[in-house]
């Protein structure tokens, strides 16, 4: 069977399911230590992207004013 042939939300889900398998082995000292490097690779590549990080920040900033403009505060619950 060629990979064509497979719906692309179980090749998702088998990813999926083999990502948290390998993250069952891992101690949780080890998953935040794996988080950490993903977020700093993350934060390289954007920082090399001038016109990637400003559509971060675009999105980002977007995102937390609808928030404020709402008058829903996450901090006052």
């Amino acid at each position: 069977m060629s990979n064509e042939s497979i719906d692309p939300a179980e090749r998702l889900s088998a990813r999926d399911r083999v990502r948290r398998a390998r993250a069952r082995t891992l101690s949780p000292a080890q998953r935040l230590e794996a988080m950490r490097h993903l977020l700093a690779r993350s934060r390289e590549i954007l920082e090399r992207s001038p016109a990637g990080l400003a559509h971060f920040r675009r999105r980002n900033f977007s995102i937390r004013a609808v928030g404020r403009t709402s008058g829903m505060d996450v901090h006052d619950s």
